[in-house]
């Protein structure tokens, strides 16, 4: 979880919560990404991957609606709506730290689904991106498709926070047209845990 790069969050309670003896400065931490020549931070924002002249848009987000006590969380309503209207329509690749409502959003119990329905409206309406990556919710994990979409929970932890989820790894190609094609998963492995 990103706690330290919400400085809003990290202050209020995140310091207290998990570096009670030793707080991190969040604007430095922060730093560490955004001025790295390896490594690409998104926040809200889009990046243009260039393959020979054809482009890969990727937006990334790390706003979800609230669940537990964590960074970047949003009110349900408005706020989330707001934040999903930011993207933009023409992504192929979506990131974002949350689920949308009804993929890879189900609870270690099974009986709720905790993602975000403002997002999911616009996945299906107006971004309708090749793939959409994100995490969040531990006992989602895996892959699902509504036939334009393939949504990715790509969790690294199990329920019990233990990092043995396998890599889900794919590839995009890109049509004669520059189009996005479908991803092709080459390593899915699903891990079989116990969800307590």
């Amino acid at each position: 979880h990103d706690t330290t790069l919400d400085p809003e969050y990290y202050y209020a309670r995140g310091a207290n919560r998990f570096h009670p003896e030793n707080a991190f400065n969040p604007e430095q931490v922060r730093r560490v990404l955004t001025e790295s020549e390896h490594v690409i931070y998104l926040e809200d924002e889009l990046y243009e991957l260039d393959l020979h002249g054809r482009v890969i848009r990727v937006w990334g987000s790390p706003y979800q609606p609230e669940f537990c006590d964590w960074a970047f969380n949003l009110k349900p309503g408005d706020a989330t709506l707001a934040k999903a209207q930011e993207i933009p329509s023409d992504v192929d690749v979506l990131v974002t730290h949350g689920p949308p409502h009804g993929h890879g959003d189900q609870t270690s119990s099974r009986e709720t689904r905790v993602g975000c329905p403002d997002l999911m409206a616009e996945i299906q309406t107006r971004i309708q991106p090749a793939v959409h990556v994100f995490g969040h919710i531990h006992s989602g994990y895996g892959v699902t498709t509504d036939g334009r979409t393939s949504f990715v929970n790509a969790s690294t932890c199990t329920n019990a926070y233990q990092p043995i989820n396998q890599p889900i790894v794919f590839d995009l190609g890109l049509g004669e047209d520059g189009e996005v094609m479908p991803p092709v998963f080459t390593r899915f492995e699903p891990v079989q845990y116990d969800s307590m």
